[in-house]
């Protein structure tokens, strides 16, 4: 067990006034089994009211309307978590064993797991290290080349990629060898921005792996939210009216 404080801001700048804009941010920690909040503070600017809701997939979303013109949103959060990995989180789900958008295999993805399927064997955990250890092997961690957009194939076909680029192609693989995976973002110490890893189904409970640092999670990880995918777990997404043609996003994590 471990007593963590966590801290996340970002600043969203519009290059243009924008209004009526709704948004929903993914940025309180869940409590569940292996974390519990000992305080948690969310600080929006501008001033909005806000509604606390709770997603299909367990994750805290708050989500607000901006009427007037506006050209930024920040948002700051902060807390103490206290986080025990020893103790296990069991909230299964059925759409976790299939592909999704991000994860959907190529013919490349589906020729490298064939060539190392062979090797895999075990039990789920074992199967699951030994996949993660092949794809660290194979992949680059590099920035600059994928963005949010970029599915497991294509990072996989570019050799290269970050975290949620790992992220997907793991549980692209996990889930061709009939394990169910999920997509987790959160916070953790071997980052300065948001960072995510992999769960999978033992079969009674998840398990975390992080496939950027090919390493089991431990308490040095706090989830932030969870899907299929990062399509599931966007720290903040947002529909509004305006003439802008893109937004700025600067983010800063602090976990200690």
């Amino acid at each position: 067990m471990k007593q963590v404080n966590f801290y996340y801001c970002a600043k969203l700048t519009f290059d243009d006034y924008v209004h009526n804009h709704s948004f929903a941010l993914r940025v309180i920690p869940p409590e569940t089994e292996t974390q519990r909040l000992l305080s948690c503070s969310l600080n929006i600017t501008p001033y909005v009211s806000t509604q606390q809701t709770v997603d299909a997939f367990g994750n805290n979303v708050t989500a607000g309307y901006l009427k007037g013109d506006h050209r930024f949103l920040d948002f700051e959060i902060k807390g103490i978590a206290q986080v025990d990995h020893t103790k296990h989180r069991t909230d299964y789900m059925p759409c976790y064993l299939y592909q999704s958008q991000y994860t959907k295999p190529d013919d490349a993805l589906k020729e490298f797991y064939a060539d190392i399927k062979r090797e895999c064997t075990g039990t789920v955990a074992d199967r699951a290290e030994y996949l993660c250890a092949a794809l660290a092997n194979t992949i680059v961690y590099e920035k600059g080349h994928t963005d949010t957009d970029t599915t497991a194939a294509q990072a996989f076909a570019l050799k290269r990629g970050v975290c949620q680029d790992f992220s997907h192609i793991l549980i692209s693989l996990l889930r061709m060898d009939g394990i169910a995976a999920r997509y987790i973002a959160g916070l953790a110490f071997c980052d300065g921005e948001t960072h995510s890893w992999v769960e999978f189904w033992t079969g009674d409970h998840w398990e975390g792996i992080d496939p950027a640092n090919n390493c089991l999670v431990n308490d040095d990880y706090i989830v932030i939210s969870q899907g299929r995918d990062f399509r599931d777990c966007a720290i903040d997404r947002g529909v509004m009216f305006g003439s802008y043609t893109k937004q700025l996003q600067l983010v800063r994590s602090i976990l200690s």
